[in-house]
Order: structure tokens, then C-alpha cells, then sequence
């Protein structure tokens, strides 16, 4: 799996996203059909996996105590490698990079929380500001990926812990929660 990440990864800072195609990463990562196939479905599950990844490594807690600091982590990774989140962004449609990272950064939130409570998860007012929160989340990614603001993975980081709401800044695993029990992937 990681021979093909690696390869879409390679490709995409030299090529469109709409240019890529299968057979392309297939070549890329020296791997069978059958051996693409077994772990993707297309070119554009390669491209959330790599998201998916990312965040799953940021948000352990001994890389993040907080909503602050993964913030900081996946703003730093993404202006390290601005040239790949930017073609990435291009996708679009329902499998859209895009849409994955708001999905599945989402879903890990609603996760940090039901852990957090017991399994209780978000009240009805909590839920609806971590959805208005992962989108706004999501929507400066994009921006800062495409250089809208001038403004360090810190700065940003700050801004936007300070405006999360208080309920939800003090929800997050900890080490010995049912998500961190194995050891996380490296990016």
C-alpha cells in the first residue's frame, strides 16, 4: 500500500490530478493490477489515503495534546508539500480530496469525543459546532494550501484554537484510548 501512496505522491507534483490515471501509479509503484486493486479503488481513494494517513499520524497523542497542535501539524505538512495539496484540491466531484477532508477530519472529531464521553458522544449544540468548525477547518486548509493568507502554521494554528468554541478544546485522546492502542502509521 505504501509503494502506491508513495508513487501518487511523486506523480502528483509533477502532473494535474485529472492527469493521472491508474495504469500511471500502477507503473509508478512497480504493482499488478490485481495488487492496486486489492488496496484502491481508483486514483482517487490513493488521494484520500494519503490524507487519511496524515491525519491518523498527527492526531495520536504523543504527536498532538490537542486540537491546537494537529491544526499546527497538518498546516506545517500541508505548506511542506504545497505543490502536491494544491494539485490534490483540483479534484472534484464526490470523491474530491475536499469533501474527504472534511468527511473523515469529521468522523475523527465525532471519534475524539465519544471516547472522550464514555461513548456519549457530542450534545445537539456540540455536534452542530464541531460541523461548522471541521468545515471552516477545511476551508482554510484549502485557502492556506493555495496561499490566500500569508500567515506560518503556527499563526494559523492559534487563530483558529482561539476560535473554537470551549466546549470542544477540551476533548482528546489520550494514550490509552480504544484508537491509539496500536501504533500509528508514519507519514
Amino acid at each position: 500500500m505504501t509503494a502506491i501512496t508513495n508513487a501518487f505522491n511523486r506523480l502528483i507534483t509533477e502532473h494535474d490530478f485529472q492527469k493521472i490515471s491508474v495504469e500511471m501509479i500502477m507503473k509508478e509503484a512497480s504493482v499488478s493490477r490485481s495488487t492496486f486493486y486489492r488496496y484502491f479503488k481508483d486514483k482517487y481513494d490513493v488521494m484520500n489515503a494519503n490524507y487519511k494517513n496524515i491525519l491518523d499520524y498527527y492526531v495520536a497523542p504523543e504527536r498532538s495534546s490537542n486540537y491546537r497542535d494537529l491544526c499546527f501539524h497538518l498546516f506545517e505538512y500541508a505548506l511542506d508539500n504545497l505543490k502536491m495539496f494544491k494539485r490534490a484540491l483540483d479534484s472534484t466531484g464526490f470523491n474530491s480530496f475536499n469533501n474527504f477532508i472534511y468527511e473523515y477530519s469529521y468522523q475523527t472529531a465525532l471519534s475524539i469525543t465519544k471516547d472522550n464521553r464514555t461513548g456519549a458522544g457530542f450534545t445537539p449544540a456540540e455536534e452542530l459546532q464541531v460541523d461548522v468548525f471541521c468545515n471552516g477547518i477545511c476551508a482554510v486548509y484549502k485557502n492556506l494550501v493555495c496561499q490566500r493568507y500569508k500567515i506560518d502554521a503556527s499563526t494559523a494554528a492559534d487563530a483558529l484554537y482561539e476560535m473554537m468554541p470551549e466546549s470542544l478544546k477540551h476533548y482528546w485522546w489520550t494514550a490509552s484510548s480504544p484508537k491509539h492502542t496500536k501504533s500509528s502509521t508514519s507519514v
